[in-house]
């Protein structure tokens, strides 16, 4: 039987090479995962829903632990994830060195692609705020509901693309620029438990010991991930 797991989309990216780790270590428990932003994933699991491991933010992991749908005695806290600035493979990369630069770069840009579902659009829509921009952004932007924001740059709806720096490698015929810069990045922090009406709660806690390992954080490092403890 598979393990199932809910998993917030930022490590969509480091697992084509996790999976493949996980199976020759454990080839008997095979992984479905389903891949959403964590608010989604709070959604389905409180109208119902089952799996066996959520991995989410740390705010979506408190809620469901204090709601008694994730066992708090199994929670983990797992990585920080940067959020980031794409552009098109190959075009001209802009200047988003510290703060003034961030502001020229986003009104220079013809639209700026963000996703409000996930927690970095959430985190983006509050920095728009903060830097007095976000009438000007929203006018034109391009804000998906869910999904991959750096897709927009390929389907040449926009210039720019923000979204955790692991979500936007996911989308090929992109370059990443690079994280947001001090005084207005806002890393997601992920955590990670098995669920109250988990099928498989052994199966499901080695799988959470496993992403504490030195061969799994070596993955999330090269996806600008940080191990949190």
């Amino acid at each position: 039987m598979a393990l199932t797991i809910y998993s917030a989309l930022a490590l969509s990216a480091p697992f084509n090479t996790l999976v493949a780790q996980w199976q020759s270590q454990h080839p008997d428990i095979p992984l479905a995962i389903r891949w959403h932003p964590s608010t989604i994933i709070e959604k389905e699991l409180n109208v119902g829903a089952e799996a066996d491991v959520v991995i989410a933010t740390v705010e979506t992991l408190d809620r469901l632990t204090q709601s008694g749908l994730a066992e708090a005695g199994t929670r983990i806290e797992l990585v920080d994830s940067p959020i980031g600035i794409a552009v098109r493979a190959g075009a001209a990369q802009p200047d988003i060195s510290n703060r003034e630069t961030l502001i020229q770069t986003l009104l220079a840009a013809r639209s700026v692609a963000w996703s409000e579902a996930g927690a970095s659009g959430v985190w983006f829509s509050q920095l728009l705020k903060q830097l007095n921009i976000d009438t000007e952004l929203r006018a034109r932007g391009t804000v998906i509901p869910a999904g991959f924001t750096a897709e927009q740059l390929v389907q040449g709806n926009a210039d720019l693309a923000v979204q955790q720096i692991s979500e936007l490698l996911m989308v090929e015929g992109i370059d990443v620029v690079g994280p947001l810069p001090a005084g207005t990045q806002q890393a997601i922090s992920l955590s990670a438990a098995v669920l109250s009406r988990a099928q498989q709660p052994e199966r499901a806690q080695a799988f959470l010991s496993w992403l504490k390992t030195p061969s799994v954080t070596d993955v999330f490092n090269r996806f600008g991930m940080d191990r949190r403890d």
